[in-house]
């Protein structure tokens, strides 16, 4: 039985109220009222220029991937496609994620296999969050910081393993689960299986040469560090600035926690997320959730840029969205 095609969006819509909801009866409303009228919009206006910046950036490391994969396109393609991809992040208007549709896009222009696809998005979207999380772990071990009595330095060490296990399966589970695989069957663990099996196909052919990995890393360092300055600049607008550092050492795990595909963008989940971790650096539960409800904007915003380039989306995709 097949879920309605409204359910997706609809789920999400319900945990993002429910989470806003929890948050706004956490402050006083009409104080957050007051706070998002004085914001710098100029400011704001600003930074949406430098988020779009980054993704031109971005792009082209997803281009670098693709390319390893035997997926080459002009980085024209990767532009477009990347901001199509940002936009349906938010979970409007298809049922499906911005890194799926950016898989079947670049697998269908170049003619490869969907699942080469999304090992280059899936890559592009981990050497993203790898050089958030070096920067964020630099900056937790010169800031000693805890939350509810845990140190951020142990929940960075949980986040590594973590990644590391994640890396380990990527690279080198085949030989745990190939054993389990039942031809013919076509149930839903046999599917997953399969999957897994075909991505391990992709990462095998990947061919990055030395150039590659150079552009890689300096790319993902650059934009990382990109956003930790743009998202500290929102609380500058928001006329409550906080330490850099703490900031960087902080904000890696606040997008962590904003990529558990649960709401709208993140939206509920992220201004959370900042009431918890600013009141680490004693920052007010006010000015925390308009430093979050900015920080959301800017997100929605940026991402709807996504919209100006939804004509290149494949006719035959848009007819089942």
């Amino acid at each position: 039985m097949k879920t309605p095609a409204i359910a997706s969006p609809a789920i999400k819509i319900a945990v993002t109220s429910f989470l806003l909801l929890v948050v706004f009866r956490s402050v006083d409303a009409a104080r957050i009222r007051q706070n998002l009228a004085h914001l710098a919009t100029g400011h704001l206006a600003l930074l949406v220029a430098v988020s779009w910046l980054g993704q031109l950036f971005c792009a082209q490391r997803w281009r670098v991937f693709a390319c390893s994969l035997g997926m080459r396109q002009g980085y024209g393609t990767f532009f477009q496609y990347y901001f199509v991809g940002m936009l349906f992040n938010l979970g409007l208007p298809s049922l499906v994620g911005g890194d799926v549709i950016k898989a079947y896009m670049i697998s269908r222009k170049t003619g490869s296999p969907v699942h080469y696809g999304l090992a280059s998005v899936l890559q592009d979207r981990a050497a993203g969050l790898i050089s958030l999380l070096v920067l964020g772990t630099t900056a937790a071990a010169l800031h000693a910081m805890e939350w509810r009595g845990v140190p951020v330095r142990l929940v960075y060490l949980a986040v590594w393993i973590g990644v590391a296990s994640a890396l380990g399966m990527a690279w080198k589970g085949e030989r745990i689960y190939r054993k389990y695989i039942i031809p013919g069957s076509h149930s839903l663990i046999q599917k997953a299986l399969a999957a897994l099996r075909d991505f391990h196909e992709a990462l095998g052919t990947m061919r990055l040469e030395t150039g590659a990995v150079l552009q890689v890393a300096g790319i993902s360092f650059f934009n990382s560090a990109l956003v930790l300055w743009l998202f500290r600049q929102v609380s500058v607008a928001a006329g409550y600035p906080v330490d850099a550092i703490a900031f960087a050492a902080l904000f890696p795990l606040i997008t962590l926690m904003t990529l558990i595909p649960i709401s709208l963008g993140g939206i509920g989940v992220r201004e959370w997320t900042y009431l918890q971790a600013l009141a680490i650096l004693n920052v007010p539960p006010d000015a925390a959730l308009t430093i979050a409800l900015a920080s959301s904007a800017l997100v929605v915003v940026s991402d709807l840029a996504g919209a100006f380039f939804l004509p290149v989306i494949p006719s035959g995709f848009r007819s089942k969205s």
